[in-house]
């Protein structure tokens, strides 16, 4: 087991994150900048993995919330916000286990930045907790929360 992938205990879970400037997560574990809401939030518009990949190129030439850096999550990562003791609603409405943290009302199909064959890329379920393979020019209900690596010059942690 990856030490990234170990059970969180709920009190180290409730320091994990924290709010920060601009529409921002801080993911201390992690030392992760996560966006608080997903693209589908942000945008109104599903979107496939090229557009998702390039949505976050944009937010590098505006230097979003001060930053660049961002990019689409890991697998890993996005699975890190699955989390069966914390409740979240998706865009339907529908409770899923993902960290409250976050603005309510996201897709719950996360694209990540793990691709194989170079048209497929995995999507990360947070009704079921599962990654699945998906074509990265298949919009249906995609969408993803970009993250960016916390630099030591940032002075967030």
């Amino acid at each position: 087991m990856c030490p990234n992938d170990q059970e969180v205990d709920p009190q180290e879970e409730s320091a994990r994150f924290e709010e920060a400037e601009n529409g921002t997560v801080i993911d201390r574990k992690r030392a992760l900048l996560w966006l608080k809401q997903d693209t589908w939030q942000l945008t109104g518009k599903w979107m496939n993995w090229v557009q998702s990949r390039d949505y976050s190129e944009e937010m590098n030439k505006k230097k979003y919330g001060g930053y660049d850096g961002w990019r689409l999550p890991t697998v890993l990562e996005a699975k890190s916000l699955f989390d069966k003791k914390q409740q979240n609603k998706d865009h339907m409405g529908q409770t899923i286990s993902h960290a409250s943290i976050f603005e309510p009302g996201f897709g719950f199909l996360y694209w990540t930045s793990d691709v194989r064959n170079k048209i497929q890329a995995i999507r990360f379920g947070f009704r079921k907790g599962l990654q699945i393979f998906d074509d990265i020019y298949r919009t249906s209900r995609g969408s993803t929360r970009v993250v960016r690596d916390i630099e030591k010059t940032d002075g967030l942690l």
